[in-house]
C-alpha cells in the first residue's frame, strides 16, 4: 500500500502540489482532498488507509489539562475526581461522523494536533441524560406524556422553591436555560504514545441505493454501496475531568433572594469535602460511557467503554 505522502502526491502532481509540507491530520483529512478522492470509492479508502499514518502532534496532554485544572482551581473551581478516571475504548468510537464533509462522513479531531477527542458538550449531555433517567426512575415517571412534561421541567423551567430535592439538585448541576450549571465538563482526550495506532477503517453498506434515493424497487440485483469511514479503535484509553465551581456556590449561598431549599441542597453536596457529588460523578460518568456509549451509532455498540 502507497504511503500517505506518495498516494497524495500520485493524486496532486498535476498541479505540482508539495505535500510533503501538510503533516496536521485534521487539515489532510477535512481541506486536502481533491475530486478524485470523492468520486473513486477505492481512492477513498486508500485515502483514509494511508491518512491513519500522518504523524500525530504528540504532547503531553495529561499535563496539558492538569493545568488547565490548576487554573481553574485559583478561579473556585474544585476538581471533582482527585485522581484521574480513566476509561478504555471497548469498541469503535465515532464522534462528528454527520458533520458536513466532502468524503460524507467525518470525525471530531483537534484542529491544531489532529488526534480524536470527546468534546466536553457531548460527554455533558450523556451524563446528564443518565442523571435524568434515574430521577425519572426514583419518581416513578414511567408514561411518556409525563416523561415529556418532567424533561420540560428539569430543561426549561426555572429553580423554584417547592421542588422535589433531586430535581434541585440536577438543575443545580446541570443547569436550565436561565440557569447555568455548576458543574464543568472538559474535553476528554486520549492518552497516547507517539507511533501509537488509534484508528481503524470501518463501512456503511448501502444495499439498495435506488430504493433510498430513487423511489425505486429494492432488489438483490443491485450492488452494495459501501461508505469508508474513519473510526477510533478499540483499546484507547481516555482521561476524564469534572470540576464545580464552588465560587458560583458559595455566591448563591448568601443570596438571600435564591431558593432556600435549593441552598440545603448545595450544603448538602459540599459535606464531607463534596463525598457524596464525587461517588455520584463517578456513577454517571461510568454508567454513560459503559451502558450507553457516546457519539455516533451506539445502538449498534459504537462508542463503549471499560
Amino acid at each position: 500500500m502507497r504511503s500517505f505522502k506518495e498516494l497524495l502526491e500520485h493524486i496532486y502532481n498535476k498541479n505540482n502540489i508539495d505535500f510533503s509540507k501538510c503533516q496536521n491530520l485534521s487539515l489532510a483529512l477535512n481541506k486536502f482532498i481533491k475530486k478524485e478522492i470523492v468520486e473513486q470509492t477505492k481512492e477513498k479508502s486508500k485515502f483514509l488507509n494511508a491518512i491513519k499514518k500522518v504523524p500525530k502532534v504528540i504532547i503531553d496532554f495529561k499535563n496539558r489539562i492538569s493545568l488547565q485544572v490548576e487554573s481553574l482551581k485559583k478561579q473556585g473551581y474544585i476538581n471533582i475526581f482527585e485522581s484521574d478516571l480513566k476509561l478504555k475504548t471497548s469498541s469503535r468510537l465515532v464522534i462528528g461522523l454527520g458533520s458536513e464533509h466532502v468524503l460524507e462522513t467525518s470525525l471530531t479531531l483537534h484542529h491544531i494536533f489532529g488526534i480524536p477527542y470527546i468534546p466536553s458538550s457531548a460527554l455533558k449531555g450523556v451524563v446528564r441524560m443518565v442523571s435524568f433517567w434515574e430521577i425519572a426512575q426514583n419518581l416513578n415517571k414511567k408514561i411518556e406524556k409525563e416523561l415529556e412534561e418532567f424533561q420540560e421541567q428539569l430543561y426549561d423551567k426555572e429553580i423554584s422553591n417547592n421542588e422535589h430535592k433531586e430535581i434541585l439538585k440536577h438543575k443545580l448541576l446541570f443547569g436550565t436555560q436561565s440557569f447555568k450549571g455548576l458543574l464543568v465538563f472538559l474535553d476528554a482526550y486520549p492518552l497516547i504514545q507517539e507511533n501509537q495506532e488509534i484508528f481503524e477503517l470501518d463501512i456503511m453498506n448501502v444495499h439498495y441505493k435506488s430504493y433510498y434515493t430513487q423511489n425505486g424497487i429494492p432488489g438483490d440485483w443491485e450492488s452494495p454501496t459501501p461508505i469508508t469511514f474513519l473510526t477510533v479503535k478499540e483499546g484507547v484509553e481516555f482521561c476524564f475531568y469534572v470540576l464545580f465551581d464552588e465560587h458560583r456556590a458559595n455566591l448563591l449561598l448568601g443570596n438571600e433572594d435564591f431558593s432556600q431549599n435549593a441552598k440545603n441542597v448545595l450544603k448538602d453536596l459540599k459535606q464531607n469535602n463534596f463525598y457524596q457529588l464525587k461517588n455520584d460523578l463517578i456513577i454517571w460518568v461510568e454508567k454513560a460511557l459503559k451502558e450507553f456509549g457516546i457519539g455516533a451509532k451506539t445502538r449498534l455498540g459504537y462508542g463503549i467503554f471499560n
